[in-house]
């Protein structure tokens, strides 16, 4: 896995149910609620590959391939 996906992972985990501002590839971005969670695996802990940011009560699924930078909002 490459460097920055592991960077965006690490800001998703501190950001986990803040309100945050997702820039994505290509250009456009997401503004809303984070929810990234990680789960225990038998000996690592295990994070997704997508998070999710809720956008006026709407639910959008978001590859972490496609942001390229998190911050708070």
């Amino acid at each position: 896995m490459n460097d920055y996906v592991q960077a965006i992972k690490a800001a998703a985990v501190a950001m986990n149910g803040q309100s945050v501002v997702l820039n994505l590839v290509g250009g456009q971005s997401l503004a809303g609620t984070l929810a990234y969670a990680s789960s225990a695996g038998h000996y690592a802990v295990n994070y997704p590959d997508v998070l999710t940011v809720t956008v006026s009560g709407k639910a959008h699924t978001v590859r972490l391939d496609h942001v390229t930078a998190i911050g708070q909002s």
